[in-house]
Formats: C-alpha cells, sequence, structure tokens
C-alpha cells in the first residue's frame, strides 16, 4: 500500500472505535507509558495534546505534571517548525488552527536538551517507522533530538511496513494498549 492509502485506511479505523474504546486504550498505554524506563529517567518531556481519534493523553500529561517532571509541549510555528514549550499549571492554553489546546506562551526548550518525545502518528510498522499527517513538523523536531522518540498508537494502527523516506526518524518504541514494541531504532 502506498503512504496514502494506509493513512486512509487507518484513519477510517480509528474513526470506527467507540469513545469508551478509546478511553480503555488509552488508559492501558498512559499506565505503560509511565512504567517505561526511558520516562522513569526522563526530567523534561514532550508530550502532545490529542486530536480525538489519537491515543488520548489526559492522563500522561497529568502524571507529567503531579510527578515532578517538566511538561513541554509541541507549538506549530509558520514557518513549518515546532518548538517544545514548558507547559505549568499557570500556562495559558487556546486552540490551534487544529482546535488541539496549546500553550500561548512559554519559556522554549532546544529538541536536543529533551529527555523523552511521545510521539502521534497515524500508522507505525515495527521497524519503528512512522506515518504522520503529511507535514513533517515532528520529523524535523526529531531530527534534532538526542532522547528516545516513542510513539503512541492504537493496536490497529500498526501495520506490516511503512516506506521510510530519507527525512523520516523512527522510533525507539511504540507503545500500544497491548504492549511495548522495541523498534530497530534501538540503541
Amino acid at each position: 500500500m502506498t503512504r496514502e492509502e494506509i493513512r486512509s485506511e487507518v484513519r477510517k479505523k480509528r474513526r470506527a472505535v467507540s469513545g469508551i474504546s478509546v478511553a480503555e486504550m488509552s488508559l492501558r498505554i498512559c499506565e505503560k507509558i509511565i512504567a517505561l524506563p526511558e520516562y522513569l529517567r526522563a526530567r523534561r518531556i514532550l508530550c502532545y495534546a490529542a486530536l480525538p481519534e489519537e491515543v488520548q493523553t489526559r492522563g500522561i500529561l497529568w502524571a507529567i505534571h503531579h510527578s515532578g517532571r517538566e511538561l513541554y509541549m509541541p507549538v506549530w510555528r509558520p514557518d513549518g517548525g515546532m518548538d517544545a514549550v514548558r507547559v505549568t499549571e499557570e500556562t495559558a492554553m487556546e486552540p490551534d488552527r487544529m482546535g488541539i489546546d496549546t500553550p500561548v506562551s512559554g519559556e522554549t526548550l532546544p529538541p536536543e536538551k529533551l529527555d523523552l518525545v511521545l510521539v502521534p502518528g497515524v500508522a507505525f510498522d515495527q521497524s519503528g517507522n512512522r506515518l504522520g499527517f503529511g507535514k513533517g513538523y515532528f520529523d524535523r523536531f526529531l531530527a534534532k533530538c538526542r532522547c528516545p522518540a516513542v510513539g503512541l498508537a492504537y493496536e490497529l494502527q500498526l501495520v506490516d511496513a511503512i516506506e521510510a523516506r530519507p527525512h523520516d526518524v523512527p522510533m525507539n518504541r511504540i507503545v500500544t494498549e497491548r504492549a511495548v514494541y522495541d523498534c530497530a531504532a534501538m540503541e
């Protein structure tokens, strides 16, 4: 299948999942994330606020906030770049152009200073290849990181293979409601 066919097929599957199933699967994924050695070692973590069809991250965001770690969230720039912006209990948030709660302002952290990045995606394969929405924000950002990148996905988002492009950055792990997959990108 082409990248667009995979994107279309997986997005259709995700839309068919009930709200209760999304909540249950997201909770299991959150439990697995906060038990990962990479999470336990991390002090500065970037995590996204989820679109309705993505793995819901409220539990992970809450866990990061309440564990003494520093939470950073992605903020997309008009030039196609992405910043890691610090979020605290006092940070003002407002919906961005996609309706995702995003920090209005805050301290930015260079990507190479993060300890862990939790990454959304439309589809993943077990080699760590990721298919996003096709804009490249996360790949450009991850190319500058020196920390593990962990993809969050429902099991139904795993596909046999995704053809990697030169600029694609593979995940170190993928966490689903069923398992934690160590990918080829693991050092």
